[in-house]
């Protein structure tokens, strides 16, 4: 049963993890203000310490099983969040059509890692014509979506919540001293150790650098990187941490790094007032917020990488200018409540 009065906002997913739980939160509240009632189905949830403010529904990851929920729920609109790979993302899009569901597609609009493939390109333009109205990510992001899709395409400039987070109750020397750092300056890695993310390219930069801390937060450990965290002493490996603890790791960072791929980690350092370096190669969509020369650096090679921290590390006037630029682009395009003005816009387009 849902609240008498209110019209339901169903997103359909797959695996949520943790940091979009607390993005739903958010949107829970303000889809609630503005008077809907905001559901998400799901296969799986990551455990998190914290209530959910949404309707969760899990259910098998099957076309069936997600159909038959959609039609329990009854929702009056319905945002497909899925991969290509997903094979119930065209059912759950044509269940919408034929039973005048308002449906939206949000996404980048094409591969990640295949963005030339002709096929992929089809399906996905496909799902966008199909669609009522359909977000992504970033401006940058519109050149993915066929020039007659632009009038119901909106930008909900995709990023993390991080409303409930008071910056000013941290003590930095208290939580190196917490944590044992050492060294003056601290290069946070923060996000999953993945082959395509190259961390080993930053542990061998700056192993053994006197006065700079590598401190990395994250699943996907391996044997062979644990023997190059503990190969230097300035090299620090904290596990996975969510919440407060997660929060403290962030407050002790000066620089965030990672040398490719960086994912949503841009914008939680853009919250944290930290700069971004990086390199060329692949990079989500929210590279977009790394403004080269103010908010980070994005290098061309590992020798200017390199040459690029060491420098970030030892100018602390230019640190700090690039820390005030940082607040400013969070101020202007990180909050989240930019995205949550994107997917508002999108649900009115589409169920007017």
């Amino acid at each position: 049963m849902g609240i008498v009065g209110m019209k339901k906002i169903l997103l359909v997913s797959n695996y949520v993890f943790h940091y979009r739980q607390k993005v739903y939160n958010y949107f829970s509240d303000r889809f609630h203000d503005d008077g809907y009632e905001f559901h998400v189905l799901a296969p799986e949830y990551q455990q998190v310490d914290y209530e959910l403010k949404f309707t969760a529904h899990t259910q098998k990851f099957s076309v069936l099983s997600y159909l038959r929920e959609i039609k329990r729920i009854k929702p009056d609109a319905v945002i497909v969040f899925l991969h290509l790979k997903d094979v119930v993302q065209l059912p759950v899009i044509y269940y919408c059509r034929l039973h005048k569901i308002p449906v939206i597609f949000w996404n980048k609009g094409t591969s990640d890692t295949d963005p030339d493939s002709r096929w992929k390109n089809a399906v996905y333009h496909h799902m966008h014509n199909m669609c009522d109205a359909l977000i992504t990510y970033t401006s940058e992001t519109h050149r993915n979506f066929t020039k007659k899709n632009q009038e119901k395409l909106f930008v909900a400039w995709n990023t993390v919540n991080c409303t409930d987070i008071d910056k000013s109750k941290y003590d930095k020397k208290a939580l190196k001293e917490k944590y044992k750092i050492k060294e003056e300056t601290v290069v946070l890695y923060i996000s999953r150790m993945r082959k395509d993310k190259h961390i080993e390219v930053l542990l061998d930069i700056l192993s053994g650098v006197p006065n700079i801390a590598v401190v990395a937060m994250g699943a996907g450990m391996t044997p062979e990187l644990e023997k190059k965290f503990k190969s230097a002493s300035n090299l620090y490996y904290l596990g996975q941490k969510y919440g407060e603890e997660g929060d403290e790791v962030w407050a002790m960072g000066d620089i965030f790094s990672i040398p490719v791929n960086c994912g949503l980690g841009i914008n939680e350092a853009i919250f944290w007032n930290l700069p971004i370096v990086t390199m060329k190669g692949y990079q989500p969509p929210e590279i977009y917020y790394v403004k080269d020369g103010k908010t980070g650096f994005i290098l061309n090679s590992e020798e200017e990488y390199k040459e690029t921290l060491l420098r970030l590390a030892s100018d602390r006037k230019l640190l700090e200018t690039m820390k005030d630029e940082c607040q400013k682009e969070y101020e202007k395009e990180v909050s989240i409540d930019k995205m949550y003005q994107g997917f508002i816009d999108a649900i009115h387009y589409a169920c007017k």
